[in-house]
């Protein structure tokens, strides 16, 4: 809701101290309703390069760590750094990724 206002979030001006706190709760699973933001433009026309999403908590078991990760990286963080470390030179995706392609790039 506040990216499409492009407005900042509360938590926009937190210490790099209360974020590092916030993530090793995050990693720990004493909270699941966090979220890691990476701090970008808020007033970008493009809307997915406003403060996207990097990690998210999620308590539900994975099929093959089981409980052992609380916090997970998103679709938008890990898919270029894979891409980049593994050297694909063009990303081929279906077109509901195309809006997605500034932060790939970005990233």
């Amino acid at each position: 809701m506040e990216r499409e206002k492009m407005i900042n979030s509360k938590a926009r001006q937190n210490t790099v101290e209360q974020n590092l706190k916030y993530f090793e709760e995050m990693c720990t699973g004493k909270v699941t309703d966090y979220c890691i933001r990476a701090k970008m433009n808020m007033q970008d026309k493009v809307g997915c390069l406003r403060d996207p999403v990097f990690y998210r908590c999620k308590d539900t078991p994975h099929h093959r760590t089981g409980t052992q990760y609380k916090a997970y990286p998103t679709y938008d963080l890990t898919v270029p750094i894979v891409d980049s470390l593994e050297g694909v030179t063009h990303a081929l995706r279906t077109i509901e990724y195309r809006d997605r392609n500034p932060l790939y790039a970005w990233v």
